[in-house]
Order: structure tokens, then C-alpha cells, then sequence
């Protein structure tokens, strides 16, 4: 009967422990990525494609044109300009577009006020808009904004 004790007493220690301490991770709440609140920036962080901070198109002024004006921005820029400015500015920028004749005329990109503008304004402005025209900063990159700049300037130099 002593021989039987010891495995007696195992198994009365075995059947009361509970069982859960291997699960317990399972029955935890979980935090999916997306519920997760976003961490605050370190204070000086710099985010790695940082630009200078542009709040409108006046403080875009004094941006220069990183894309070279030759043949394939200008025609990436003519395309764009026909999809999305030329409803408004006309063909050839002339603000005679078909939109035009409904609402307020579209502004000459031809005119001289228009070509004394540094070419960081004209990208100001078609990535924050202008009194009647809408912004295009979400619909464009950085580098169509700048082709279609450069395309502009192309309208601006062939109606000398």
C-alpha cells in the first residue's frame, strides 16, 4: 500500500492544478495595428523625406525647379495640362477654356503677370490652388506638379 502512495498523491496534485498558465497569452485582449493609437513624433525628429514646410502658395515662391525643363517633362506636363487645366485655361493657356464661358474667366497663363511669377509660385499653385481653381496636391505628384510647371513656361514661350 506505501508503493501506490506517492503515485496516489500525484495524481491528487495533478487533477487539482489548473491547467490554463500555458494559455493564458490566448485569452489576453489583442490590439490590431490599425486600433493602435499613433505614437507621437520624438520632439527635433526629422522624418526622412522631409521637405521645407510649404503652408500656401506664397511661401512656395522661393522653391526652385528641381525637374530640367527638355522634352519629356514638357510633354508629361502637356498631357496633364489637358487633363486637368485646359477644361478652364484653354488649350493654349489662354483662359478660354469651356468652363470659362460658365464661370469667371480662367487667368491668362500667357500674361505678363503670370510669366514675372517665379516658377515656385505656378507649382504653389497648382499644388494649393488659386481663387477659383482647385488644388491638386493629393491628385499629383511633386514631380507632375513640376512638369506641368515646365509645360507653362513652354505655353509662355512660344506666344512671344
Amino acid at each position: 500500500m506505501t508503493e501506490w502512495l506517492p503515485a496516489a498523491a500525484l495524481l491528487v496534485l495533478c487533477a487539482s492544478c489548473r491547467n490554463d498558465w500555458r494559455t493564458d497569452m490566448w485569452f489576453e485582449a489583442a490590439v490590431q495595428p490599425q486600433e493602435a493609437p499613433a505614437r507621437a513624433e520624438p520632439e527635433h525628429s526629422v522624418r526622412l523625406d522631409a521637405r521645407p514646410p510649404i503652408a500656401d502658395r506664397d511661401d512656395a515662391t522661393d522653391l526652385p525647379n528641381p525637374v530640367a525643363a527638355g522634352g519629356e517633362s514638357v510633354r508629361h506636363g502637356a498631357l496633364i495640362f489637358q487633363a486637368r487645366c485646359a477644361c478652364c485655361h484653354g488649350d493654349g493657356g489662354r483662359g478660354d477654356g469651356p468652363v470659362s464661358k460658365l464661370f469667371p474667366q480662367a487667368t491668362d497663363l500667357a500674361s505678363e503677370p503670370v510669366r514675372r511669377r517665379s516658377d515656385g509660385y505656378l507649382f504653389g499653385t497648382v499644388t494649393f490652388g488659386g481663387r477659383a481653381m482647385p488644388e491638386y496636391a493629393d491628385g499629383l505628384t511633386r514631380r507632375d506638379r513640376w512638369d506641368v510647371v515646365n509645360f507653362v513656361r513652354s505655353l509662355q514661350a512660344g506666344s512671344r
